[in-house]
């Protein structure tokens, strides 16, 4: 019966668990708890849903007075016990604490009956007992702590004797009795009734109820038929006080106990009553309240602790039981107000105080029942259960309050730990990052699979039934799980599993044989390889690249050398203002280049730093897993599933709003100022996006760090292995790019290309000088490649492009446009410099002539381009004012 009553950690709302309890500490306390059973003076007893005992703790043969083995050959409602309820009458279905149980599924408190014990002695007990639940949500224990309370009961049925005795001599000395007639409202007076009312017991008689009602206070009236009412209704005697006027028109207080007598239809006929002047008695009667409810209830808590708060006077008085309950050894000090509420745990405060005040204002309500927790001086957190009733003043002031405290901490430990005994396996099943599988005892039938397992096979649940082990594995693998099963080896082999959709991984799998669901079976637990398999992979990648990247840099050295050499073999000058566009762009390639050969680097680093904490995070997360409810972990599997989406990389601005956003639905949410801060600046880190409302639960779990960490590194992996493609896809653009730039046609004859493609060729060239501050927007038609030279193309894009660059001190807007305009492509380039003026507007395609300081220019430029579109056959426009200048450049489609 152990792992039914492991014991559980205690737990606080919102903070993360700081250790996990090792194997030695965890058998430890369950050691623990076992002795505290067996040694405990309370019955235990746990039983099945059809009423049969299951287990019972030692104490439970001295609590029911019979032999554990005859307690566990028995049920619930044998013969055996004599059940009674606590008068001695039939057993009461409210009094049956099981069925109640069965029937509300929900705990119950303090239900009492008596049964007699192997002697025939009669025993009376008090039973508090809750449900445990399965997967399924339906019962499938009942758990009941039994207390003896046979000696508090026979002292109280003496008390309760002794009151019915006080009360009866009371009535016959003074009291005045009646029996009415309840269809025609006749009565039958007798009694002391000129004592009570002044009138003759002739004059009397001739009050029937009309008469009898107009003499009592109008509003004491629909107090006093409420109660008669509800006796009436529920076949039950009544007792009622109200102010009833005499013949000298005062009024005196009356106590009216009566009952109603029914025919064989269940109808009233008759009612029986006796009325008592209590008005000489009235307060006596209520310090005599309080002193039998003192002594009843200090003999009916024989381990519950006593208190009593005098409202007006606002003193408090504790028994020596509730000093030790709340963890002091006696009465060595004074009780304040203050000092409770400093005991009282933060976090109770508001339902101790909305409870108090509901008892206080309401005057129908007259007691309460508490569980909250205490400061305990031994550093815990203790659980207390406390009851209370309330009296009042004649005009309903409330007076005092008193009651009784029971430390609950071993109840509610047991209540959580029988919880997650129940729980345990079919969560770790669920949501463990392992696939589980499981087939019958000849590996033939497969009874079922977890989460894990269909997300990384990609099967649904419906499909289990009819998965065969050869489907899931190559060949080799095959045959290697046939032989580890027929020798009965246990451990773990590296084998190649098949998914559905046919491919092949490498997994981790291990075989244990079992009975699940009361049948022999054999569980396959497999972990996929693949991550590790990729960081390998990724290593070889990013050894490659370094070789690349070495490559690049010889041929950038190559290139440096060819553009040295060309430099001192052209003699025309319009090869040399090509050379000397591309002097300008070396730097800014070699920049370029160096960008994503520095991002492959830092996410080398960042897979190797992930390899180290992945092991660990992993270990945590999965055992965290295992410790929370379905709801949070729902939401852990449901993040996962979309981690697979994009991750969002946001500027500072959108960040602050994220952050902004996911703080105001924290704190809507009931979170404080500082949790919300933390969580909301842990969410947009992690780059998912706005928080989802359904994942806000997750946050006040426990693990919720560990969950966070873990995400983080999943999060992590995937940005790397992102980062490390896009470097290597901006290389190998950067190196077409260059190598269509500094490819110069020698033959002299058109080639087919494409306009749009010979600009981006360009613009990557650009690309460092782009991105200092400029605002590039590009709208390219689709247009079919042309007839053209595009080297000399190449020239014509790098002398605009850089123009206009230099015009906006690499500060501005620049638009380029290819537009389809029938017979010609007409390419537009717009940018946001200072403009030309327009005295040299027509100067500026003469050779020679340059706007821009000695040395920075040769003034061919322009002129050179020129040249260019005319041999295409095309022509060039420009329009310029301050703020905005265009060229336009028409090529024709035929040549």
């Amino acid at each position: 019966m152990e792992s039914k009553f492991t014991k559980g950690e205690s737990k606080e709302i919102g903070k993360p668990v700081e250790r996990h309890l090792s194997e030695e500490e965890t058998f430890f306390e369950v050691e623990l708890l076992t002795t505290i059973m067996n040694v405990s003076s309370t019955a235990m007893i746990v039983l099945n849903p059809l009423g049969q005992i299951r287990y019972a703790n030692p104490a439970s043969e001295s609590v029911l007075g019979i032999k554990l083995n005859d307690i566990l050959s028995r049920t619930y409602d044998a013969p055996e016990w004599k059940n009674t309820s606590l008068d001695g009458g039939p057993w009461r279905e409210e009094d049956q604490p099981f069925n109640v149980v069965l029937k509300t599924k929900k705990p119950v408190t303090d239900i009492r009956h008596a049964i007699e014990d192997a002697s025939g002695n009669k025993k009376y007990l008090s039973i508090n007992g809750s449900p445990v639940f399965d997967k399924s949500g339906e019962i499938s224990l009942l758990v009941f702590l039994i207390t003896d309370i046979t000696e508090n009961v026979v002292k109280q049925k003496k008390i309760e004797y002794d009151e019915s005795k006080y009360r009866t001599i009371t009535e016959l000395s003074l009291s005045m009795v009646y029996d009415m007639d309840v269809q025609t409202g006749e009565n039958i007076w007798g009694g002391a009734i000129q004592e009570i009312t002044g009138y003759s017991e002739d004059e009397y008689q001739k009050f029937g109820y009309k008469e009898w009602l107009d003499c009592i206070h109008q509003d004491d009236r629909e107090t006093t038929l409420q109660a008669f009412e509800e006796a009436l209704s529920n076949h039950k005697k009544f007792t009622v006080e109200y102010r009833y006027k005499t013949k000298t028109g005062k009024y005196i207080y009356i106590e009216d106990n009566g009952i109603f007598l029914y025919n064989e239809k269940g109808e009233a006929y008759r009612m029986f009553g006796a009325m008592i002047d209590r008005t000489k008695q009235i307060e006596a009667n209520i310090a005599l309240k309080e002193s039998e409810s003192r002594l009843v209830m200090a003999l009916d808590a024989a381990k519950m602790g006593i208190w009593s708060w005098d409202i007006k006077a606002k003193t408090i008085y504790w028994s020596p039981q509730t000093y030790r309950i709340y963890g002091f050894p006696g009465e060595n000090f004074e009780v304040t107000e203050n000092l409770f509420l400093e005991l009282t745990h933060k976090d109770d405060l508001e339902l101790l105080a909305k409870e108090t005040s509901l008892l206080m204002e309401d005057l129908d309500r007259t007691a309460y029942r508490l569980r909250n927790r205490i400061n305990h001086p031994d550093g815990k957190v203790h659980w207390v259960e406390a009851l209370g009733k309330i009296t009042r003043s004649e005009d309903g002031t409330p007076i005092n309050m008193r009651g009784t405290v029971l430390d609950i901490t071993e109840i509610k430990l047991n209540e959580e730990a029988l919880r997650i005994s129940d729980e345990r396996f079919e969560a770790f099943y669920q949501f463990s990052t392992e696939a589980f599988l499981i087939f019958d005892e000849n590996g033939l039938i497969a009874k079922d699979s977890n989460f894990a397992f269909q997300k990384l096979f990609g099967y649904d649940l419906e499909d289990t039934s009819k998965l065969k082990i050869r489907n899931l594995l190559s060949i080799s693998s095959l045959r290697k799980i046939r032989e580890m099963i027929a020798a009965n080896r246990t451990g773990s082999i590296e084998i190649v599993c098949r998914k559905k959709n046919g491919d092949f991984f490498p997994a981790l799998v291990s075989i244990k044989r079992f009975l699940y669901k009361n049948s022999n079976s054999i569980a396959y637990s497999i972990f996929d390889l693949s991550p590790l398999k990729e960081v390998e992979e990724l290593r070889l990648i990013n050894s490659e690249i370094r070789d690349k990247n070495d490559l690049i840099e010889k041929q950038k050295l190559e290139l440096e050398s060819a553009f040295e050499n060309l430099k001192r073999t052209q003699e025309q000058l319009i090869q040399s203002e090509k050379l000397a566009a591309l002097g300008q762009l070396i730097a800014g390639i070699a920049h370029e280049i160096n960008n994503p050969i520095g991002a492959v680097k830092a996410s080398n680093q960042n897979m190797l730093d992930w390899q180290k904490r992945y092991g660990l995070a992993s270990q945590l997360f999965r055992e965290a897993i295992l410790s929370v409810p379905q709801t949070e972990q729902k939401i852990v599997k449901s993040i996962l599933a979309n981690l697979d989406q994009p991750i969002e990389f946001y500027t500072g601005r959108e960040e602050r709003l994220r952050k902004k956003r996911n703080k105001e639905i924290f704190l809507a949410d009931g979170f404080d100022l500082r949790s919300a801060e933390e969580f909301a600046e842990n969410w947009v880190e992690l780059g998912i996006g706005e928080i989802d409302p359904s994942y806000l639960p997750l946050f006040r779990s426990h693990y919720i760090k560990v969950f966070l960490d873990y995400l983080s590194l999943e999060i992590q992996f995937r940005r790397n292995t992102r980062s490390i493609q896009l470097a290597v896809d901006r290389v190998s653009k950067i190196m077409y790019a260059l190598k269509n730039f500094s490819h110069f046609d020698t033959t002299g004859k058109k080639n087919l290309a494409s306009i749009p493609d010979t600009i981006e060729t360009v613009l990557t060239i650009y690309q460092n000088q782009l991105k200092r501050g400029i605002n590039l927007v590009k709208d390219f038609d689709p247009v079919a490649p042309i007839e053209c030279y595009p080297d000399d193309l190449l020239h014509v894009w790098t002398n605009l492009i850089y123009n206009a660059l230099q015009a906006m001190s690499f500060d501005g807007n620049l638009e380029i446009a290819v537009k389809d305009r029938g017979s010609e492509i007409l390419v537009s380039l717009k940018d946001s410099g200072p403009g030309i003026p327009k005295e040299i507007q027509s100067k500026i395609f003469e050779p020679f002539f340059t706007t821009k300081a000695p040395g920075e220019g040769s003034g061919l430029g322009l002129d050179i381009v020129n040249k260019i579109v005319k041999r295409h056959a095309g022509r060039i426009e420009l329009t310029s004012v301050p703020g905005e200048t265009i060229f336009f450049i028409y090529l024709p489609k035929q040549s």
